[in-house]
């Protein structure tokens, strides 16, 4: 999410007579409200976080939602083009407040889907909850984020497929939602030489010979990271030049438990600085997404930006990035209780087969690199920003009256 309020707010100065801010409440880091001059025309108001209250409390969520109002008020001017932008689900106290404070848009973006986090992509776990009656934590959450998006005057989603849901699911009209792809643009995209290329290697330690599969991401069970802990391992009994980088924190532990054989072939980077996590994009030969599920991760975004041949999993969400002349795509497999898994057979030789291949990964590499530059660029998603700030300025708030959905 750093990522997206990153290439967004660079993006959107393009257009001159912007100016944002970005508000960071419930901020742990800092103990003292700050306004931060980022530019001329982005600054960052700083709001820390309560430490004696607790988040669940919802008197505490109200008083604290009414401090933020309170604090950007003066920001705000009474007049003229504001919007208000939300990207968290903790937010709906503040939406609140704004509602009654002010009659500005409101957008919230869908960068994830709760439901999914909560049952791992799970759809008929799903199907058992009642969200217009709810009971227990779980669906009073799910009802909770529901009436977040209603409270909005218009959605964003990242993916077509989170679209469709909120319309069949949480009942929202479809003109009240629209699909604008993540993008990115802070990445140097330029070739580098063979001689380059190995001197990188050889200052991260690599071998010229070794065929480097580079994961990068949230080391979390939901990425997929021990099925292909498994596929790997199964991968380097055909091939002995592979060697798995997993870059980013997490459940090293849980993939450490899961590795049998194969330990001096697999590497965890642990969370690395911009400028190093480039030099690794610069060398990798194959990059993995197996995630069980996604939306529009910045992740293969910057591979795809940095032609790195991919391997995917076609789920929702990541479907939407690729075609199959774009990338190898490992098919995800539903058990009878709606439980998400891979083949790690069917993993292990699509490694094998782009690893053998260079050809392939040539071919895959360029035609996914000008999806790239015709679809999800920062300035792309920038572009489609904007025209929507304007669309909605002459709007009024949203209806708050929705038929029950059934079973949820």
């Amino acid at each position: 999410m750093g990522t997206y309020i990153q290439e967004l707010t660079q993006a959107l100065m393009r257009f001159s007579e912007i100016k944002i801010y970005i508000v960071s409440y419930k901020n742990s880091e800092k103990k003292e409200f700050s306004v931060i001059e980022k530019s001329k025309r982005i600054f960052e108001i700083i709001i820390p976080k309560l430490s004696l209250s607790t988040e669940k409390d919802d008197c505490y969520n109200k008083r604290y939602a009414n401090s933020v109002v309170n604090l950007i008020s003066e920001f705000i001017p009474k007049t003229g083009r504001v919007f208000f932008q939300f990207n968290c689900l903790d937010d709906f106290s503040v939406i609140l407040r704004l509602r009654e404070r002010y009659d500005f848009p409101i957008i919230n973006i869908v960068h994830y889907a709760q439901w999914q986090q909560i049952f791992g992509s799970n759809m008929s776990k799903l199907g058992e909850c009642n969200i217009d009656n709810p009971s227990g934590n779980i669906q009073v959450s799910l009802s909770r984020e529901r009436e977040m998006y209603r409270q909005s005057d218009h959605i964003v989603s990242v993916t077509r497929y989170m679209k469709e849901f909120l319309i069949g699911e949480y009942k929202i009209k479809e003109d009240r939602i629209s699909v604008i792809k993540n993008g990115i643009n802070h990445i140097s995209h330029g070739r580098i030489s063979e001689g380059e290329k190995a001197e990188i290697r050889k200052n991260l330690g690599f071998r010229e010979d070794e065929i480097i599969i580079l994961f990068s991401g949230r080391l979390d069970p939901c990425k997929g990271i021990l099925f292909l802990i498994e596929a790997f391992e199964c991968a380097c009994r055909k091939n002995n030049s592979l060697r798995l980088v997993m870059l980013g924190q997490g459940s090293v532990q849980d993939c450490q438990k899961k590795m049998q054989s194969f330990f001096g072939k697999i590497t965890f980077a642990g969370f690395l600085p911009k400028e190093t996590v480039a030099q690794f994009y610069k060398i990798a030969d194959i990059g993995i997404s197996p995630s069980l599920y996604d939306h529009c991760p910045y992740s293969v975004l910057e591979m795809m930006a940095n032609r790195i041949p991919l391997i995917i999993s076609r789920i929702n969400g990541l479907d939407e990035l690729l075609s199959d002349d774009e990338c190898l795509f490992v098919n995800p497999r539903i058990s009878g209780e709606g439980d998400v898994t891979f083949n790690v057979e069917e993993m292990s030789e699509l490694i094998l087969t782009l690893a053998s291949d260079k050809d392939l990964r040539n071919r895959l590499s360029e035609n996914s690199f000008k999806t790239y530059e015709r679809k999800f660029t920062a300035a792309v998603m920038a572009e489609k920003m904007h025209d929507l700030f304007y669309s909605l300025i002459k709007q009024s708030k949203p209806v708050v009256e929705y038929e029950t959905s059934q079973g949820r």
